[in-house]
């Protein structure tokens, strides 16, 4: 039962890649590509995180813990994005 789950990740995570370069290959717009690209990042990060790492199975104590460097992230993309402009 397990590996059908990581295989799911696995093919999520390849998909997202080819959307993420397609939409940075066709769209015009940097604040919706970045947008974009940072929203598949996020999403790829947290599917490794849940089913790679085993967090599933975790208490939501440490699940709430490894939130804290995601908001440390996003605080750093959004300052780098702001920056640009």
């Amino acid at each position: 039962m397990r590996a059908p789950i990581l295989m799911g990740v696995w093919i999520y995570t390849l998909l997202s890649v080819i959307v993420e370069v397609y939409i940075a290959e066709n769209v015009h717009n940097p604040v919706t590509v970045t947008a974009a690209v940072i929203a598949f990042a996020l999403s790829q990060g947290a599917a490794a995180m849940l089913f790679y790492m085993d967090l599933n199975d975790e208490p939501a104590s440490v699940k709430i813990l490894v939130l804290i460097p995601l908001m440390f992230i996003a605080g750093l993309l959004i300052t780098v994005v702001a920056s640009l402009g």
